[in-house]
């Protein structure tokens, strides 16, 4: 028999509306509210940010090297102030290679005099809803154990943090951005996401831009093909000024011989002069192209006028293409829209009679 296609509205979770919202008058708002920062310029206190790069251009060497120095509360590149706090490393993978990493900056004395740096390997799945609370009580029991407070926490990689989660799924990335949410509140600790560009690199990071939207801070770190040195670039801040590119490469350190008498060895960072930063990568597609595919990615969005300033921000796709690929969208009712819910992608089964 053949399988027959049945859509299932997802059931609402039962919230009781408060009575009355919270309210102040305008003026009693007035004045310069400063928003805090624990690496001078860059990373902001309690807030989140996400760290993207292809792979094998050193983004986990650049992200140790930063959190050891919010351990030890060294200034970062030498130049820009760091509040000293805890950082809790959530390393999802490669478990040797982050040990081979640590002895690494051992060697060269810069992870020194036992910094409250910890690393836990244990799987996190932002997509269930119930391991950001896992992730805040590892903290606390930690501040209780050992008298620090958090200032970092970093998630790497996003990918392995999904779970069984879609990457690209804005409903997924939207359980994963509440979970990120729930351990800043929880903590009070920044949130630092690391992910991966996708095949075609000039577009940023891969999957749904739900947690582009949702961060921060947003650092691309990308080298040129042929080229030594890798560039750090803040390509969006919401509370601060973008900072200038942070040009870094990578020394070898030698750690010893394996069984086979070949050599061990790892990195560590060597920030480099500004004017060594490669060139800021091109943007996005050619305006007028736009794709059924892309357009869902964006999904879910609260109204159509979101929905086409997220095509136009993240895509580059003109209002009339985005339209003209809408309409195609709506016929095949690969989204569905409800004045509650805005646009969404229905959740599809499959079952047999």
């Amino acid at each position: 028999m053949s399988p027959t296609i049945q859509i299932i509205q997802p059931e609402e979770d039962e919230v009781t509306p408060p009575a009355t919202l919270g309210y102040q008058r305008a003026h009693e708002l007035a004045g310069v509210n400063e928003a805090f920062d624990f690496v001078e310029g860059l990373l902001g206190v309690g807030a989140s940010s996400l760290t993207y790069g292809a792979s094998n251009v050193g983004k986990s060497f650049w992200i140790l090297d930063l959190a050891v120095s919010v351990a030890t509360g060294r200034p970062f590149r030498d130049e820009l102030e760091v509040d000293q706090g805890g950082v809790l490393y959530l390393a999802l993978e490669g478990k040797s290679g982050m040990q081979n990493r640590l002895e690494a900056l051992k060697r060269r004395g810069v992870l020194a005099d036992e910094p409250p740096l910890f690393v836990s390997h244990d799987h996190v799945e932002l997509t269930t809803g119930t391991y950001g609370r896992s992730v805040a009580e590892t903290c606390r029991k930690i501040e209780r154990e050992e008298g620090v407070s958090f200032k970092l926490i970093i998630v790497d990689t996003l990918s392995r943090a999904m779970g069984g989660g879609d990457e690209n799924s804005g409903r997924d990335m939207m359980i994963a951005v509440g979970e990120i949410d729930l351990i800043r509140g929880e903590t009070g600790a920044h949130v630092m996401i690391i992910h991966h560009t996708g095949k075609d690199e000039s577009r940023g990071a891969r999957g749904s831009s739900t947690l582009r939207a949702a961060v921060d801070t947003e650092i691309e770190l990308s080298r040129p093909e042929g080229s030594l040195i890798t560039t750090a670039r803040v390509t969006k801040q919401r509370d601060f000024q973008i900072g200038n590119p942070m040009p870094f490469s990578l020394e070898v350190v030698e750690l010893g011989v394996d069984r086979r008498g070949n050599p061990i060895t790892s990195c560590v960072v060597k920030h480099e002069d500004e004017i060594m930063a490669g060139q800021p990568r091109g943007r996005g597609r050619p305006k007028s192209s736009a794709n059924k595919a892309d357009l869902l990615k964006l999904l879910p969005q609260p109204s159509t006028t979101a929905w086409q300033k997220a095509a136009l921000d993240e895509l580059d796709v003109k209002r009339s293409a985005f339209y003209e690929v809408k309409k195609t969208i709506e016929d095949s009712k690969a989204a569905v829209h409800s004045k509650a819910e805005g646009w969404r992608i229905p959740q599809v089964i499959f079952r047999t009679d």
